[in-house]
């Protein structure tokens, strides 16, 4: 059985010890860094005050549009400069386009992202059990479309790509064309892949030992038991690795917990500069059938945890971390699962909705504008969910 212990130290780190009992060696223990949650759970802080006010004292100014007309124009808040820099001048904003043509920036390669659709054995298989086992579940949290999605690759035109991150204003987060200022919005990634506005906030941490166990006054867990499973499998997995500091790699993550037979294997690379769609995109063909029985491997690895309650929550939060990592979020490591997700995933399966979309979108921006800044934006490969911006 699993065994949680907490360590502080002078410094002000917080560490979640994880072992398979309190006696045992701490060469063979899991260290994760603990850090306090925003919103939920046992230890939340206060929010950091806002240094920064989007209150105006003018909302307009008088600005020169040549030497002999003038003309007022309404303040936007992020032009809001202190007033001893401001200027009565228009000054144009700033794309990755104009400092092309300003010989500021060049492109000298391929556009390269991280968070491109990779082919991992088994995970295909997985969805599919997921959706058709956990459909309901997923519904009620808006989190089945983007579970659906997440079975196909996304084509794209490197080309249209190039055209739309030099047209991409990071000030404003916004394209500006010959016609007019469009963006991304949160309600097109609602529309696009079902990604829910509202709901819980997204609070990506490893939880403390007491919020971990605990209970409040009224004997509700504080985060859902499939969190500590979920730690658990990733300790057990972390042990029965040589190099136990490298971080879990999701085929590992994918065979550990999905016993399902490999129908989908890897398809052939794709030629370069090919210019028509080929006609076999290698997708599953997306129907969902009804779910069997659990397998007799799946019922020994629940046995293995020592798994109690509800063995179709843990497996839905075993998914959606993997989930997470992969498609919706990918970090700089899109290969490696990250324990920081265990908590808001097990807030899913449990039946909470969590405002994805939001993280997502502030995802998006943050590539793009690294992109937009830089001036061989060829060499850098920002991590974001760029299939949300092929869509």
């Amino acid at each position: 059985m699993v065994y949680f212990k907490y360590k502080s130290f002078p410094s002000g780190e917080h560490h979640l010890v994880i072992l398979d009992d309190q006696h045992q060696p701490v060469e063979k223990d899991t260290i994760l860094v603990v850090y306090a949650p925003l919103v939920g759970g046992r230890n939340v802080g206060p929010w950091p005050r806002l240094t920064y006010s989007f209150y105006l004292d003018e909302w307009s100014q008088e600005v020169s549009l040549n030497k002999n007309v003038k003309a007022w124009t309404l303040r936007a808040t992020h032009h809001e400069l202190p007033r001893h820099q401001q200027s009565n001048d228009l000054i144009p904003l700033r794309t990755l386009g104009r400092s092309i043509v300003e010989g500021d920036a060049k492109w000298d390669g391929n556009l390269q992202f991280v968070g491109h659709f990779h082919y991992t054995k088994g995970y295909v298989e997985w969805t599919e059990d997921v959706l058709r086992r956990c459909g309901r579940r997923l519904c009620l949290v808006c989190a089945y479309d983007v579970v659906y999605a997440s079975l196909f690759t996304y084509d794209h035109n490197s080309d249209i790509i190039k055209v739309f991150c030099e047209a991409w204003c990071p000030l404003t987060n916004t394209l500006l064309t010959s016609t007019r200022e469009l963006t991304i919005s949160l309600w097109d990634l609602h529309d696009l892949a079902g990604l829910p506005i509202t709901g819980c906030f997204y609070d990506e941490v490893v939880p403390s030992a007491l919020e971990l166990t605990g209970a409040d006054e009224k004997g509700c867990r504080f985060i859902p038991r499939s969190s500590k499973y979920l730690l658990y499998a990733y300790h057990l997995l972390q042990g029965a690795d040589d190099d136990q500091c490298s971080n879990m790699s999701i085929a590992k993550w994918v065979k550990f917990w999905s016993k399902k037979a490999i129908k989908y294997h890897l398809p052939p690379p794709r030629k370069e500069k090919k210019m028509v769609r080929p006609k076999s995109t290698h997708n599953p063909l997306g129907d969902i059938t009804t779910h069997k029985r659990w397998s007799i491997a799946e019922e020994a690895l629940f046995e293995k945890l020592c798994i109690e309650g509800n063995l179709k929550e843990v497996y839905l939060a075993t998914y959606l971390a993997c989930r997470l990592c992969t498609f919706v979020l990918p970090d700089k490591d899109v290969n490696s699962i990250r324990p920081s997700t265990f908590k808001i995933a097990s807030m899913m399966a449990s039946g909470r909705r969590v405002s994805l979309a939001i993280p997502v979108l502030a995802s998006i921006y943050e590539g793009l504008n690294i992109i937009a800044t830089s001036s061989r934006p060829a060499r850098k490969s920002p991590s974001f969910p760029v299939h949300f911006v092929y869509a």
